[in-house]
């Protein structure tokens, strides 16, 4: 499919989308219908929150008034181009082709004056059957983040306190600097389908809708943030948050998890400095709670800046994670050539958007590591890095058009060659043209 049909196909997706669109005062999402505020009070653009946004997220989503259904939806079209498929285009379904990636259900809003919710439920319509290229619909639990929460204010002592239960590390933080909201805020579907997965560390999604956790947190004085939890695999009572998704890491007992970081807003401009992490034993076998366990310890430290004028907007987030891995010895010259590995993540992004219309964000990612010979046999070296660029045109404050470019400059430890069959880190560059409306 050549670029003018690709456009085509989603402008005409648009269309009839804003020809079928109700009245924008029925029409937005369900904490904008409760707080009685604009899309942009929240949002420098979704899901990236501004001042007011992470005091409305701490607060526990209830601010405003109860409505009877704090529901909301959105959905996504897109297509999606690889560098090269070499001539194998088996191994890269819809290639080219304009798919309906899926949609989200949200049950979220304020459920009394203490008790309020972010539940999303998704279906992926390019869920991928196993042993095929073929795609089939499908159902699951997505983040989670259920808040109980109580606000103290005094003369000389502002805090807000809580309980989040989640199911996703990092999902319940209200910067966007962590993993779970942190950029790129979407990405094709299709690279699980296509196996493009640079090496990622655990707390970057390894345990999402795999786990329940609680955790205590509190806001001093609108500055001074501090979180301490612990996450254990969703069974039991708490099952219903890992709906539908196959376990791929099984945690073994209660793991630790803390955030801390300290936030400063003047006029136009915020910044925050923190670090946050988790300490976590994972089984060998995700099916066996009784099989021995591998010992992740993650470190990360984060910065975030907002300059949040009008027309122009400036917004940038950075990341720093350090992982190590004690492996048990059952890896050993089986998938891991070392009884230990460390694995860095770097992240760096910046936004700029003009008119809260017309955005442009670029941004780098590195991922180094330990060489191992076994589990990376080719190379011996997870190193992997690139950029990405992507132009973003709101049509309307909770409907986006997007054009993202993900090139790699190194990967799974080399720029050609780096799988022996003669495959280049470029030869899996992304471009993804997508369009995301909600209501």
């Amino acid at each position: 499919m050549r670029i003018h049909r690709l456009l085509a196909w989603l402008t005409t997706s648009a269309m009839c989308a804003l020809l079928a669109w109700p009245d924008a005062s029925q029409a937005l999402p369900s904490y904008a219908r409760q707080t009685g505020e604009a899309c942009i009070a929240c949002h420098v653009s979704f899901p990236e929150l501004t001042p007011y946004g992470r005091l409305f997220k701490l607060s526990g989503y209830t601010l405003g008034t109860t409505k009877l259904f704090p529901l909301a939806a959105m959905a996504t079209g897109s297509v999606s181009h690889v560098g090269s498929t070499q001539g194998n285009n088996a191994a890269y379904p819809r290639q080219n082709d304009g798919v309906i990636e899926g949609g989200s259900l949200f049950v979220a809003g304020k459920l009394g004056d203490h008790f309020g919710l972010f539940s999303q439920w998704t279906y992926n319509a390019l869920n991928q059957n196993p042993g095929s290229t073929a795609f089939s619909g499908h159902t699951v639990a997505d983040n989670n983040d259920w808040r109980l929460t109580d606000h103290i204010a005094r003369a000389n002592l502002d805090l807000i306190y809580g309980l989040s239960f989640n199911n996703n590390p990092t999902v319940q933080d209200a910067w966007n600097s962590t993993p779970a909201f942190g950029y790129p805020f979407q990405t094709t579907h299709l690279n699980s389908a296509w196996s493009i997965a640079p090496p990622t560390t655990l707390i970057e999604g390894g345990l999402a809708q795999q786990v329940a956790g609680l955790s205590a947190y509190g806001l001093l004085n609108k500055s001074w943030y501090f979180e301490l939890g612990g996450y254990r695999v969703a069974k039991g009572g708490s099952s219903f948050l890992k709906n539908g998704v196959t376990l791929s890491n099984r945690l073994s007992g209660t793991n630790p998890y803390w955030r801390f970081a300290y936030s400063h807003d003047w006029r136009v401009n915020s910044l925050e400095l923190g670090t946050f992490g988790l300490d976590a034993r994972v089984n060998i076998d995700p099916t066996d709670a009784g099989s021995p366990s591998d010992h992740f310890r993650d470190t990360g430290v984060d910065a975030q800046y907002q300059y949040l004028s009008d027309p122009h907007i400036f917004t940038t987030q950075a990341s720093l994670i350090h992982e190590h891995t004690d492996w048990d010895a059952s890896h050993l010259g089986v998938d891991r050539q070392n009884p230990s590995s460390s694995l860095n993540s770097f992240r760096l992004k910046g936004s700029y958007w003009y008119q809260r219309t017309y955005g442009l964000t670029l941004s780098y990612f590195s991922e180094t590591g330990s060489a191992d010979n076994v589990y990376y046999p080719v190379t011996g070296s997870p190193n992997t890095n690139g950029y990405a660029a992507e132009l973003n045109y709101m049509i309307k404050p909770y409907w986006r058009l997007g054009l993202q470019y993900t090139g790699y400059l190194k990967y799974q430890g080399a720029s050609s060659n780096y799988d022996g069959n003669g495959r280049n880190a470029r030869n899996n560059n992304v471009t993804y043209l997508y369009t995301w409306i909600a209501f």
